[in-house]
């Protein structure tokens, strides 16, 4: 079955929106409803946010960082499962061009349900259809989220700077004299 239209964009949006949060300094990026407008500006959201919606978008990102912290493709199943069944998605056919293809609709019409079925069936098809892998940077300065779509899916970092800087650290540590 075709999910291409739950690729690209909503697994950015997902990645982007996990990392709004800053685990390591607690920088929030979403402290109001100003930041969420210009959060949804920069994913072609539509909408105008109300203060529960900036509450219910926030519950959303702590339920997705979960996704990318699980650790193996089960925990992360029933983490998107969570996310999905919040959100009260339903599968829905559309045709679009002549072609049927399936989507999925939050119950609901808030503006956190709809954000969240589309990250989460983005996840999903990253984590059945295309094998990648998702998870949190293992630099300890770091810890943002990421998905691995590397060839041999071992990446440890959401980024070459991470990687590179603790590889500089590691190197030094390595060459001080014991004391």
């Amino acid at each position: 079955m075709n999910f291409t239209h739950y690729t690209d964009e909503p697994i950015r949006l997902a990645v982007d929106l996990v990392n709004t949060l800053q685990p390591v300094t607690g920088i929030d990026q979403l402290t109001d409803l100003a930041a969420l407008r210009a959060f949804l500006r920069a994913h072609d959201e539509a909408g105008r946010p109300t203060a529960r919606d900036l509450d219910g978008v926030r519950r959303l990102r702590a339920d997705l960082r979960a996704v990318f912290a699980a650790g193996d493709p089960e925990a992360a199943g029933e983490c998107i499962n969570h996310v999905l069944e919040e959100a009260g998605a339903t599968p829905r056919i559309s045709v679009h061009s002549g072609e049927p293809h399936l989507h999925f609709q939050p119950v609901g019409n808030g503006l956190a349900d709809r954000i969240g079925v589309a990250a989460a069936m983005g996840l999903a098809v990253v984590l059945c259809d295309e094998a990648g892998r998702l998870g949190v940077c293992a630099s300890a300065s770091c810890q943002e989220a990421f998905v691995d779509r590397s060839k041999n899916r071992r990446k440890r970092f959401c980024s070459e700077a991470c990687a590179h800087r603790e590889s500089v650290a590691a190197f030094r540590a390595r060459r001080r004299p014991a004391s």
